[in-house]
């Protein structure tokens, strides 16, 4: 099998993953990579991923698709993804998918992994 187009790099903050993709998110090489590596975290109880897309030089709809089917599995376990540095060209492409309205958008990490303290805090203060 062919070394993937796409490379990505884990770290964590706090209970709070940080994904950096570097290269290509194509039809069955990068949406596969990411698609797996986001299972593996949920396995390990990680459903909080901010994905950092600072260093993707291409994305297709087969890679927006992984990335909103994933949003959805995390939901599902109670956890979110939040999007880093959406170039201009994914943004285009998540533009014109209407999707910017599903995902929030940070271009501070720091800011986006508080987003999901500040989701927590939010929910349990909610007035009944």
């Amino acid at each position: 099998m062919a070394e993937s187009k796409l490379t990505i790099e884990e770290r964590h903050a706090g209970d709070v993953t940080v994904l950096v993709l570097t290269g290509q998110m194509l039809l069955d090489d990068g949406d596969l990579a990411f698609g797996k590596r986001v299972s593996d975290l949920i396995e390990r109880g990680c459903a909080k991923i901010v994905l950092d897309l600072s260093g993707v030089t291409y994305i297709d709809s087969s890679g927006v698709g992984m990335i909103v089917f994933q949003q959805k599995t995390l939901k599902q376990h109670g956890g979110d993804m939040k999007l880093l540095h959406l170039n201009p060209r994914a943004e285009t492409l998540f533009g014109m998918l209407k999707l910017l309205i599903v995902f929030e958008r940070f271009d501070d990490e720091a800011a986006a992994v508080r987003s999901f303290a500040w989701a927590r805090d939010r929910g349990a203060g909610s007035p009944g």
